[in-house]
């Protein structure tokens, strides 16, 4: 028997709730893995940040804020969406 099969025919053995706890640990591999691969891309696009240029973003970011120079996030994904024709 393959490794495939022989998991099979334990898994068929198992009780449901024992298959759920596969089902549930699976989905959070999955989860992770895609989280990885996520950051990752998001890496290849963005430069590395220091703490002390997100800390400076994040004030300017809230005195826009506190200024009403603002945009909701509907009307921004809205925009985004007619500039690149989606």
């Amino acid at each position: 028997m393959s490794i495939m099969e022989n998991t099979i025919s334990m898994m068929e053995s198992l009780p449901e709730a024992d298959l759920l706890k596969i089902q549930n640990f699976t989905r959070k591999l999955f989860q992770c893995h895609e989280s990885e691969s996520t950051d990752e891309a998001v890496g290849r696009f963005l430069e590395p940040m220091s703490r002390e240029d997100f800390m400076r973003d994040i004030e300017i970011a809230e005195r826009q804020f506190a200024a009403g120079e603002y945009q909701e996030m509907g009307e921004a994904i809205d925009d985004i969406c007619q500039e690149l024709k989606i």
